[in-house]
């Protein structure tokens, strides 16, 4: 009996669970159709330079909640667009949403529909778009490479849309007439001067109309040719020549025709050498001094030359007197 009571217990408690579960299922499913019972928008698209969409059908008094966002990652924020009338059933887009996603759904009350998406925005659709340039320069040269931000440009309207390339050259802070050229292809070669800075701009051209935006400039210096820098170094060689020549030949005159007053400042410094330095070059001895007064009491190299002097003279004549 226990245990058949215990059987009947458990089995309430499963049903009394399961009651709970189907009731928590039935009330979600309720929300879900309170919140997703109105119809979405219809034909959601981007056309020319607004997003258009129609009202959703048998619906009436329905406002539109419209959001953005700038890549097509699923973890990206989307952002409401506060400038839109909830009214209306387009949007004018402008250039700052180049490369976003729309969506729009319907509002009514506390009633909602699910969300419809539109296609990423492209250049077709801002009319504001600026086509890409890339400079590349060489001696006497410039490599012009353009190219679309996208491809929506061309496919609309195919060989109507050009590229219209200006460029002028900026000397000494003036600028020059600006020069255009107006072509299909994406690149373009430039012969210009060499050693000169020169800017560049490009914008579309539809039907040979100004088309969205004009580029930022860009400005290179074309390189010199090889053939220009050696004729410059030989033109240097030739002017320094020339000068140096010139100057030698100012300084050869002025030196012919003030030599008489030249002549004294050009002569060496005179300078008198002693007369015993000169008696002892002449020579090769130098002369005896003359020898201090007997009261001198320190015995100098002269009193001993003249002791000895004395002294053989003496002996000189003690023998001449003995021969005599």
């Amino acid at each position: 009996m226990d245990r058949f009571h215990g059987e009947r217990y458990e089995s309430k408690i499963i049903k009394m669970i399961r009651h709970v579960f189907v009731g928590a299922v039935f009330m979600l499913l309720i929300n879900f159709e309170g919140t997703s019972c109105l119809n979405p928008p219809q034909g959601v698209k981007l056309f020319g330079s607004y997003l258009q969409w129609k009202k959703p059908p048998d619906e009436d008094s329905v406002l539109y909640s419209l959001q953005y966002k700038r890549s097509f990652k699923s973890e990206d924020e989307w952002y409401n667009v506060t400038s839109h009338n909830k009214t209306e059933l387009r949007f004018k887009i402008t250039p700052e949403f180049y490369g976003a996603e729309f969506r729009v759904r319907a509002e009514k009350g506390n009633n909602t529909s699910e969300w419809k998406y539109s296609t990423k925005v492209q250049c077709v659709n801002t009319n504001a778009c600026v086509p890409v340039m890339k400079l590349s320069v060489k001696p006497g040269k410039v490599y012009v490479t353009m190219d679309h931000m996208d491809g929506s440009l061309k496919y609309e309207h195919g060989e109507h849309i050009q590229f219209n390339v200006s460029f002028w050259k900026v000397d000494n802070g003036g600028y020059s007439k600006v020069e255009s050229i107006i072509t299909n292809s994406k690149k373009q070669i430039l012969e210009l001067e060499s050693g000169q800075n020169y800017c560049f701009q490009v914008q579309y051209l539809f039907y040979d109309k100004p088309y969205g935006n004009i580029s930022n400039q860009s400005c290179a210096i074309i390189p010199e040719t090889l053939e220009m820098v050696k004729s410059r170094d030989l033109l240097f060689i030739i002017s320094t020549t020339l000068l140096v020549t010139a100057m030698c030949g100012v300084f050869i005159f002025l030196l012919f025709k003030h030599h008489k007053k030249v002549k004294p400042l050009l002569q060496p410094l005179r300078l008198e050498i002693p007369d015993h330095y000169l008696e002892f070059i002449r020579s090769g001895e130098f002369p005896l001094q003359a020898c201090p007064s007997p009261s001198c009491q320190s015995l100098q190299s002269c009193d001993m030359i003249l002791v000895i002097e004395n002294s053989s003279v003496k002996q000189k004549g003690q023998e001449e007197e003995q021969v005599v």
